[in-house]
């Protein structure tokens, strides 16, 4: 369903184009394709989407459903992506939280950004995240 290569590609889907399924990975670049204001409307449905995969993709099955599963029952897909919404900012924390006690004093210096003639320290969980990112893997 995500990818042709995947054993989970069954061949039917949604977005069909003379007769041809389109694996929802190539769904951005077809819909960006005819009309520039297509793409927004099916944006976060198509972002959703990835990240349910992502996760599904990331252990079996059975763990999967055990994860996202509530008194026995599978929970919904709008509960999962609200699970994975929820997981995904207590990572950030997190990461935040780390950086801050890694780069300590320098952390102003290290997490900041100029707009104009005006610097600005981050403040933004993910544009931090994204920092400390590339300075862990510029850190060798």
């Amino acid at each position: 369903m995500w990818d042709d290569l995947s054993p989970h590609w069954g061949g039917e889907l949604v977005l069909n184009i003379g007769g041809h399924p389109i694996p929802i990975q190539y769904w951005p670049d077809v819909y960006r394709y005819g009309k520039t204001c297509q793409w927004q409307g099916t944006k976060s449905c198509w972002t959703e989407w990835r990240d349910v995969v992502a996760r599904y993709r990331q252990s079996t099955v059975e763990d999967f459903w055990k994860e996202f599963s509530v008194d026995g029952s599978k929970m919904t897909f709008t509960a999962i992506i609200t699970e994975l919404r929820r997981q995904r900012k207590n990572d950030k924390r997190d990461l935040v939280a780390c950086a801050h006690q890694e780069f300590g004093d320098t952390f102003d210096s290290n997490f900041s950004y100029r707009k104009g003639s005006d610097t600005f320290v981050m403040s933004d969980p993910s544009a931090i995240c994204r920092r400390y990112k590339e300075l862990q893997s510029t850190k060798v």
